[in-house]
């Protein structure tokens, strides 16, 4: 069944932002018959329409055997169509099929006995590759693009995260046809051409990754926090899981996740909507609905024992504290968020650490008033799922401060703020910067369209907006309470690493 709302929210901000004047966000709705959701905001001036195709996939529905799959999706997605890409689709695809053929007795060879013949690795392998060379002059390269680029089309891109993948481009108010056109046909027609050269490139960006100093003991912290929800592993997969993924994989994960039902279309710019639906009814609406998808079934358990880590090698000596917290919508993300912003002052960077926190409270008593930190911070984070909160500082190790010095500190700021809270000016400082920075992703085109449209895959784009209101009504009770239940160490996991001697 087919609907259209037109939905306008006026939000108007504290005194303290009055300056920013009176925020309207006019969003308008519709839904195929085939589930899938368009948003349009209609944005009058430059004749440019940001176009933004939002799916509800990450590295989160993935599972062992298949982790990295979604990002090596959002890759193959760009290698052409049936129409798009290719010169002649049937010869181009017969050879594809030969290379299958060849890649999977490869893969039970290399992968699937425990001593596979190496000469016959290596017959196969040249095979596979005589093959992929009669096959180059039928690939176009670069076609998608080039195609937009002739229609004025700018910032063509995607990206994958664990519980979200979107792709993106710019065009002329003139050329949203062309959009819907391409993209239908990617959803519809995708054929998943270089596939095995293009696994290559992303396993060799997990080879630069593992080359970072620490890389190693960061995605070992992060699989021991998350026990069991597949929060586990990386957006880029495990390396076993890259080498032994197949183009069949990837079409049966295509199939299942990329279909119109699990997606959301958005439009932010100078159109009318009035000729925006017919057009998505014409080319989205063509494509038939997926299955209905069940969200993630393994959830993070209690924690009921604290964690330690140890690591060393050539990074910077650091230490990094992490407590599970509460899904995005919780009563409780609010305070949590206020509280992130008050002890790192927007520094932190989720389980990875990272990030600035030189105006927070941590930084403020650990580096410039004790001078026992190089820097310190932290960051709550919920997401659809999971929460997590983490600190995060290097010690001085120029004055021998040690990694176990810094955690005594910040657990005893913690029962601190246990006992006492915050104060009413921090408190006040966060909700103003937090309303601000909601504002300036509000104010461009391509940062309106990413915040409404990832909010609608979740708990709908209003949540947006009563996020923040839910913002503004946490108090001291609130910070204290949060801070009592969730910074206790059955729940915490501590990382300690240090900088390996002679390095």
């Amino acid at each position: 069944m087919k609907r259209t709302t037109a939905l306008a929210l006026a939000v108007t901000f504290l005194a303290a932002l009055a300056a920013a004047g009176e925020i309207t966000l006019n969003v308008q709705e519709h839904v195929l018959a085939n589930g899938m959701k368009i948003l349009m905001i209609p944005k009058p001036g430059v004749p440019r329409v940001v176009c933004h195709i939002y799916f509800n996939v990450g590295s989160i529905n993935e599972k062992p055997g298949i982790t990295g799959m979604a990002h090596v999706h959002e890759h193959l997605m760009f290698k052409g169509t049936k129409v798009m890409g290719v010169t002649d689709y049937g010869k181009d695809a017969a050879i594809d099929r030969q290379i299958d053929d060849i890649m999977g007795k490869i893969y039970r060879e290399k992968y699937w006995k425990a001593n596979g013949d190496p000469a016959l690795i290596a017959e196969l392998q040249k095979a596979a590759d005589k093959l992929i060379a009669e096959q180059k002059p039928y690939i176009i390269k670069d076609d998608l693009w080039t195609q937009y680029m002739k229609n004025g089309g700018t910032g063509l891109n995607a990206s994958t995260g664990q519980e979200t993948t979107g792709y993106y481009v710019t065009l002329p108010a003139n050329k949203i046809e062309l959009q819907m056109l391409l993209e239908s046909d990617r959803l519809m027609n995708a054929v998943w051409r270089e596939f095995y050269s293009e696994k290559d490139v992303i396993m060799e960006e997990r080879r630069l990754s593992e080359n970072s100093p620490g890389y190693f003991f960061s995605e070992q912290v992060n699989a021991a926090f998350y026990a069991a929800s597949p929060y586990h592993w990386d957006v880029i997969g495990w390396m076993d899981d890259l080498k032994k993924m197949t183009r069949s994989d990837l079409a049966e994960f295509h199939d299942t996740y990329y279909v119109p039902n699990n997606a959301v279309a958005i439009y932010v710019g100078d159109f009318d909507p009035k000729t925006l639906v017919p057009l998505a009814e014409k080319y989205f609406g063509r494509i038939p609905r997926g299955p209905d998808l069940e969200p993630i079934r393994t959830a993070e358990p209690p924690q009921y024992s604290e964690k330690r880590m140890y690591g060393e090698g050539p990074a910077p000596t650091s230490l990094q504290m992490m407590f599970h917290t509460v899904p995005a919508g919780h009563p409780d993300a609010a305070p949590l968020q206020v509280l992130g912003g008050i002890l790192g002052a927007g520094g932190g960077g989720g389980p990875r650490g990272g990030g600035g926190g030189a105006t927070g409270r941590l930084n403020k008593i650990l580096v410039q008033d004790k001078q026992l930190a190089v820097s310190a911070s932290a960051s709550g984070r919920s997401q659809i799922y999971v929460g997590a909160f983490q600190f995060s500082a290097q010690p001085r190790v120029d004055k021998n401060v040690q990694p176990e010095d810094l955690e005594k500190e910040i657990w005893a700021e913690i029962e601190r703020i246990k006992k006492d809270g915050v104060t009413a000016d921090e408190i006040q400082k966060i909700k103003n910067r937090s309303e601000a920075a909601f504002i300036r992703s509000l104010q461009s085109s391509s940062g309106l369209a990413s915040s409404v449209g990832r909010a609608e895959l979740v708990r709908g784009w209003r949540s947006i907006l009563t996020d923040l209101e839910a913002l503004k009504k946490v108090g001291n009770e609130d910070i204290k309470r949060v801070a009592a239940k969730y910074f206790v160490k059955d729940n915490s996991l501590t990382a300690i690493y240090r900088r390996k001697s002679g390095r």
